[in-house]
């Protein structure tokens, strides 16, 4: 009797060509690759065989590729945590020598995809000049943020389904939130700062940036699912938050906006529902739990969230008690870091009835076991903001034209009575 025995490689398990560069295209690709946000690329064999401990040390680990979402609230699209499998897979190959496999292609790369081109792109006609060093940091906010007004000059209303942002510093740029104003807010607090760009927030009054979603490492374009769109009014301006971290040398960012519309229509407008706490104040070495609830006054088709907190808060989740008492988690983050945060649109819309009553709550750690507390040493800290000190924009559109309106003003109401006194 023969027995067939195979060769070493094969035996061993995963190989390069067999799974691992497949793993490493789909779910490290975004990032690693020669003109992305991460310091190394991971490309091709080399790349990847010659940092495999490192790799397999950090996705055992879960650390690598971020993905803040836990498994508790709505499926997300584009998901970017590794399964089980793959972990498996990954330290299976490293420990049996990082096989290259027998196929007869070539080791992956892989490249950026280029899409249809953007019915409009807005540029910096000139770059700002990134620090090599972070600045004061001033109301005890975040403070390595830029805000930039790009003029549409649109004489017509938008209707934008999908946006791309790009960046000269594309390793320093972590997170970005976007929206379109139309009462020369922006733009007067812009021309208040010499320079391109301010360094205030991106909210316009009320209106908190991130109603146009938010970018982040590793995502740097948005597209709404079909039938979606967001609401940009004539002559508007778009309004960037950059939020970046210093490198040790100055850089340019010249950032770009690319814009995709569509006439349909049919296509519903997106808006922005904002759970959130208008002040905190938390004691040097205390945790403390925040929370806010609202009840939806329309059917809503929620399509996605964008959550905003600087490291002070570890946890945030989202949840809905429908009318009839059932309830579910939106949205869970056990583990928040502001670096890879972004906004998630869910693999297909949801329903949310007229009487849902929206829950947020946050966790913030104003201790030195909260390795991402910026505030170090520890002082009290107190901080406010018109949109939300913590916040979660919940995304989504009404049902018709005549709930939509509704939407919109019960929203402004919110919105205003939450600056009054209690």
């Amino acid at each position: 009797m023969f027995l067939a025995v195979g060769t070493p490689e094969e035996a061993a398990g995963p190989t390069w060509h067999g799974e691992i560069a497949a793993i490493v295209a789909t779910h490290c690709g975004s990032c690693h690759r020669d003109d992305g946000p991460a310091p190394f690329t991971l490309q091709r064999y080399e790349d990847v065989a010659g940092r495999a401990n490192f790799i397999e040390a950090v996705v055992r680990e879960r650390l690598m590729p971020p993905w803040l979402p836990g498994s508790a609230g709505l499926p997300i699209r584009d998901h970017r945590g590794l399964p089980e499998d793959d972990i498996k897979a990954i330290t299976d190959w490293v420990r049996a020598g990082k096989p290259i496999g027998t196929a007869g292609a070539e080791p992956a790369t892989v490249k950026a995809t280029a899409g249809a081109a953007p019915d409009l792109r807005l540029a910096m006609p000139e770059p700002w000049i990134m620090p090599a060093e972070g600045g004061e940091n001033w109301g005890r906010r975040q403070r390595d943020k830029r805000t930039f007004v790009l003029p549409m000059n649109n004489a017509e209303a938008l209707k934008v389904t999908a946006l791309a942002y790009a960046s000269e510093a594309p390793q320093a740029v972590h997170a970005v939130t976007f929206l379109a104003d139309a009462t020369g807010t922006a733009r007067y607090t812009d021309d208040r700062e010499v320079g391109p760009g301010h360094y205030m927030t991106g909210d316009v009054r009320d209106r908190p940036t991130g109603v146009m979603g938010g970018v982040g490492v590793g995502m740097r374009s948005l597209a709404l699912p079909p039938g979606f769109h967001w609401e940009v009014e004539p002559w508007s301006e778009a309004v960037m938050e950059v939020h970046y971290r210093p490198t040790g040398r100055e850089q340019h960012l010249r950032e770009s906006l690319d814009l995709w519309f569509t006439d349909d229509p049919a296509s519903r407008p997106v808006r922005t529902m904002v759970s959130m706490v208008r002040q905190v104040s938390v004691d040097a070495e205390e945790t403390q739990r925040v929370h806010d609830t609202y009840t939806l006054p329309v059917d809503v088709d929620i399509i996605g969230f964008t959550p905003r907190a600087t490291g002070v808060i570890t946890s945030m989740n989202l949840n809905a008690t429908w009318p009839d008492g059932a309830s579910r988690v939106l949205l869970d983050i056990p583990d928040y870091d502001p670096h890879w945060r972004q906004a998630y649109l869910l693999e297909a819309p949801v329903r949310l009835p007229a009487g849902t009553r929206i829950g947020g709550s946050w966790v913030l750690e104003n201790t030195l076991d909260n390795a991402r507390n910026p505030f170090v040493p520890l002082e009290r800290y107190v901080t406010g903001r018109r949109t939300g000190a913590v916040a979660i924009l919940l995304h989504g559109a009404a049902a018709d034209a005549a709930e939509d309106a509704q939407l919109r003003r019960w929203h402004s109401d919110l919105m205003m009575a939450r600056q009054r006194p209690r």
